[in-house]
């Protein structure tokens, strides 16, 4: 065996990666050092050392996960019910098949996808189009009213000027022909 192959080695288990195996070969130092201050006596403090290592997810590799399986049938030993016992979690997959993965959930989930999108499309396309008639809308009447707007202040207002030039030149003119209908 080359060197390389040795740092994959731990406790009798070949790791796929050197970074795995250095957590193995921590969770081992950190078996031995819980196994010369541990009383194995107290089943107490061994269920709450136990609970503890499986609430801060301190064993991940198989080698903590084994000792976590001593662990638990010590505690049944001392007479620790067995539902007080926490099961040892295992936090990765063993097989490419899951329980969602079967081919006929799969093509339901996909048609129910594509009809949840559907759905939407086709609400978002009524909402534009509810939009669109609104600013056509909108703009039709602000063009047909005759009170002015952004759109046609200007041309409302010089219509309204000369409008007042119109009736302000008819008077100037009925004034001149009252005058000369006085002067004669």
């Amino acid at each position: 065996m080359d060197r390389s192959e040795e740092d994959l080695i731990v406790g009798g288990y070949r790791f796929a990666t050197v970074a795995d195996a250095e957590t193995a070969r921590l969770e081992k130092k950190k078996i031995d050092n819980l196994e010369q201050h541990l009383d194995y006596r107290n089943p107490q403090n061994l269920l709450l050392v136990y609970n503890k290592a499986i609430d801060n997810r301190v064993f991940l590799t198989p080698i903590g996960l084994a000792y976590l399986q001593r662990m638990q049938t010590q505690l049944l030993h001392c007479g620790i019910p067995e539902e007080k016992i926490k099961p040892v979690p295992l936090y990765g997959t063993f097989s490419n098949k899951t329980e969602n993965s079967s081919s006929i959930r799969k093509s339901l989930e996909a048609r129910g996808v594509k009809a949840e999108y559907r759905g939407r499309f086709i609400t978002s396309v009524c909402i534009n189009i509810l939009m669109a008639v609104a600013i056509s809308a909108l703009i039709f009447l602000s063009l047909r009213s005759d009170i002015p707007t952004i759109v046609n202040y200007k041309t409302a207002i010089v219509n309204e000027y000369s409008q007042w030039e119109q009736e302000l030149l008819e008077r100037e003119r009925a004034v001149r022909e009252a005058e000369r209908a006085l002067d004669q």
